[in-house]
């Protein structure tokens, strides 16, 4: 398993996310890029890892890694992007069940939302077309296999 896929299989199990990107293998929660399976106009996750810095003990292998993640919130109107972010952040509660204090007993990585930040983000299909996104920057710690 990696880092993404707990992400998503953490995300999956979030009711408010799921409400808005959908369940299951066609739930709208990729990393680094959508599928192209997935409609373009619905609010989507993108989870992307922008560095990973591996822990040693004394023995040279301790298997603990913190990593920075980037989660982007994206929809076609800035409400609907808010909407999903608070999702991600809170799963609708708070102070929250979401990304932004997650961790504890029986999880596979704990995390803390470090910033967030407004913009938008082009398509890459050539087009004028953009999302309105809202990026979650996440400090996560998590244990690789040694």
């Amino acid at each position: 398993m990696s880092i993404e896929s707990d992400i998503r299989t953490a995300l999956l199990s979030m009711s408010a996310v799921t409400a808005l990107v959908g369940t299951g293998n066609s739930a709208r929660i990729r990393p680094y890029k959508l599928d192209d399976r997935d409609d373009k106009t619905e609010e989507h996750v993108i989870i992307e890892v922008d560095n990973s810095e591996p822990q040693n003990d004394l023995t040279g292998k301790g298997g603990l890694t913190f990593a920075d993640v980037n989660i982007s919130c994206r929809a076609m109107t800035p409400t609907a992007a808010n909407a999903l972010a608070l999702a991600v952040k809170r799963n609708g509660t708070s102070p929250g069940t979401g990304l932004a204090g997650y961790g504890g007993s029986g999880t596979s990585f704990d995390s803390w939302l470090d910033d967030e930040v407004s913009g938008q983000t082009p398509w890459g299909d050539g087009s004028q077309r953009t999302w309105f996104t809202i990026e979650q920057s996440y400090r996560m710690c998590f244990t690789e296999a040694t």
